[in-house]
């Protein structure tokens, strides 16, 4: 540099110094990038890495199925489509003038197809993870967003030709940053039907009703973590983890529900809801003899596959969660645990005292009033004062310890949530207590916890609780768990279930307040309700909220059917129970039967009424004159040949005769013979057989008997 200019090698020297000092820094900058990469940020590129190109997935297994008793489904797991977006492939797509892709152009064309809106849609292709539920991120591999779940096949029909579209518009081979991923969508083909029955789940499988809730340990199976291996475009190229059985379907569900009642009793009830313009109501069909639910309808109702915009207050499961005042149902329970104890006698004769009655400051009124009925005719008329004077009889121990016999007072532990316990006996009954909780009033009940009860008196005397799922199977058709019909446990004896179910036939048959219940060629057993609903406001009752109810079973002789009618304030001047509720019980009872195939010809045998040990003559009140003058004087035997068991019963109870009947049919003999002088204790005996081969003798009633309504 000594032959050069002096200035000119200055300036060489300054442009040396100047290289080697970018040199120098690009150096430093190059060894702290790197000391960067390979210390200070190892471990989360590694992380990253490994979450892009060898990330752990999650493998949800198949929901399990519900079906009734004849494996007709009633929840299924069905295949359908989520739309996926990958905002980084969709940035990189080039459009037709070269120009890098734009996100809104896409979410413009797509949203309308989607049903979103078009900011919506942006905002969600430009998150890098979209949180579906529990914590997990919908797909986790290249930050893809689930646009949209459960896609409708139009909807994929559509995504799918707009996709072409825009591939042929802006020259693609292939349009990368959208794709279709298949996932389950729950589906329920009895749609209303079933809907408090089966419940539904939300849109990413959280059970949120009914059995879809209490059985999601079983139905949900379990999850499985797999891993896998995609390219640089998050396209899966290689997965591992999964073995033979893993990531299963859940257990599959039986149940004792029969769709055809089901559907019977939901239609019938939302019809009769709204002829009556009712508030809600539900309806129960069981099989006294094995418990077995076949039936649980609710009124409002809702379609489980499109709860989206639907009331919450209709998921509502009355049939379970509701408690009321039974009202005059709660008669069949007074009167059959006074039988059972022996504080009543089934001739027994109670004064009604003309349909007004006090206790204390209560004063009890009759809608029909009378002067002397026997426990059956209590039953028929629904005599509030009868009802009060039996339920005295036993005494607030006595009464208490028979309603919780029945199962009142106590969950029934069928496995839907939510069930009530309706709790009642917290503090001692006064006498006016005693009086209206014997007739229905004062105390809560649920609709299953009636049904419970009802299912004990036409299954002779034994209470089996609600069997709603008879079997749990794995996916391969193992059986996980078997639910067989219990024992139950005997609530009263058969004799007197069998005469308790004699009296409530009465309630069918002319006279009785349920004669819209009849169904011809059918003997029926059961019992209208009437109560008025508590204040909402303030202390006492509402004179214009109502339950109406019925309850019932048939045949009589031997029941196939037991159903509870529960109407929730119905909207019109005529709101008994009789007017209400019994129309509905017969219309499901009739098809239902006739779908069973056990509608008996008319004039079918009555079953035998066995006879109940002899307990002392017994008045409820001051004796009638009747009885008075019977005892006087020498009261002959009535004939009581070729009648049936309901007529000996009509014509022998105004003379307080002690029965003591065996077999069934009609009455071949007798003893003491008719005419005879009444004996002392006043017991008939009385062999029934069928009436084949027997010509019945016509019987006189004397002019001064009357026979009971």
């Amino acid at each position: 540099m000594r032959n050069l200019d002096p200035q000119r090698a200055r300036w060489m020297r300054v442009r040396v110094g100047i290289l080697v000092t970018l040199m120098s820094l690009a150096a430093t900058r190059l060894v702290l990038a790197a000391w960067d990469l390979q210390v200070d940020r190892h471990n989360a590129l590694e992380a990253e890495s490994q979450r892009q190109y060898s990330p752990r997935g999650h493998l949800e297994p198949r929901r399990g199925t519900i079906v009734d008793r004849h494996h007709r489904p009633l929840a299924v797991s069905v295949p359908t489509h989520a739309l996926v977006a990958n905002p980084r492939q969709l940035n990189d797509l080039p459009t037709r003038s070269g120009h890098r892709g734009d996100l809104h152009v896409v979410a413009s064309r797509l949203a309308p197809l989607l049903g979103l809106t078009v900011d919506e849609l942006s905002q969600r292709m430009q998150q890098k993870h979209s949180v579906t539920h529990a914590g997990r991120t919908s797909d986790e591999l290249m930050g893809s967003v689930v646009l949209k779940h459960q896609l409708t096949d139009p909807e994929v029909a559509a995504v799918t030709a707009m996709l072409a579209e825009l591939r042929r518009d802006w020259h693609l081979p292939r349009f990368d940053g959208l794709s279709f991923e298949e996932e389950s969508r729950r589906w329920y083909p009895a749609r209303e039907d079933a809907a408090h029955v089966t419940g539904h789940v939300g849109m990413f499988g959280d059970a949120l009703e009914g059995l879809e809730r209490s059985m999601d340990g079983n139905l949900r199976g379990r999850e499985v973590e797999v891993h896998g291996i995609r390219d640089a475009r998050g396209n899966l190229v290689f997965a591992d983890g999964l073995r033979p059985g893993e990531g299963s379907a859940g257990d599959d569900v039986t149940l004792t529900i029969d769709s055809t009642i089901q559907m019977i009793a939901a239609r019938e009830l939302a019809l009769q809801c709204q002829m009556v313009e009712a508030h809600g109501g539900s309806v129960i069909v069981s099989d006294p003899r094995t418990g077995e639910v076949l039936a649980l309808a609710n009124y409002p109702t809702y379609n489980p596959n499109e709860v989206v915009g639907s009331d919450p207050e209709s998921w509502r499961n009355r049939a379970i969660t509701e408690r009321f005042e039974p009202g005059s149902t709660m008669k069949i329970f007074t009167i059959g645990g006074a039988l059972d104890a022996g504080t009543v006698d089934p001739g027994q004769q109670i004064n009604c005292y003309n349909g007004t009655y006090s206790i204390g400051h209560v004063t009890i009124h009759d809608a029909h009033p009378d002067s002397w009925l026997t426990p059956m005719q209590v039953l028929s008329r629904s005599s509030n004062i009868g009802a009060a004077q039996i339920g005295a009889s036993l005494g607030a121990e006595g009464l208490e310890r028979v309603l919780h016999r029945f199962g009142f007072g106590e969950r029934t532990g069928i496995p839907l949530p939510a069930e009530a316990r309706a709790r009642f006996g917290q503090s001692r009954w006064v006498e006016a207590e005693v009086a209206t909780v014997a007739f229905g009033q004062g105390v809560n009940v649920t609709a299953i916890q009636l049904a419970q009860a009802l299912g004990a008196v036409a299954n002779q005397g034994r209470m089996m609780p609600p069997l709603l799922v008879s079997r749990i199977t794995d996916a391969t058709g193992a059986m996980v768990e078997d639910h067989p019909p219990g024992e139950g446990r005997m609530v009263m004896r058969p004799e007197v279930a069998r005469l308790l179910t004699e009296m409530l036939t009465a309630v069918t048959e002319e006279g009785g307040t349920g004669v819209d219940a009849a169904i011809p060629g059918v003997r029926v057993a059961g019992k209208t309700g009437t109560a008025q609903k508590a204040r909402l406001h303030g202390r006492g009752y509402d004179p214009n909220r109502w339950v109406s109810s019925f309850v019932g079973f048939a045949p009589a002789e031997r029941p196939r059917l037991a159903i509870t009618v529960i109407i929730d304030e119905p909207f019109q001047v005529q709101h008994a129970g009789g007017s209400v509720a019994a129309p509905l019980f017969r219309r499901v009872m009739e098809q239902s039967l006739r779908y069973l195939g056990a509608l008996p010809a008319a004039g079918v045998a009555r079953d035998d009424l066995s006879r109940l040990p002899p307990r002392p003559d017994r008045v409820l009140g001051a004796q009638p004159r009747s009885a008075v003058e019977a005892t006087s004087g020498a009261q002959a035997v009535p004939s009581l040949l070729g009648l049936s068991m309901r007529e000996t019963i009509r014509r022998t109870q105004p003379l307080r005769v002690e029965l003591d009947a065996r077999g069934s049919g009609i009455v071949t003999q007798q003893d003491p013979a008719p005419g005879a002088p009444m004996p002392a204790d006043h017991r008939v005996r009385v062999l029934l057989e069928p009436a084949g081969g027997f010509t019945p003798v016509a019987a006189e009633v004397p002019a001064s008997e009357e026979v009971p309504r």
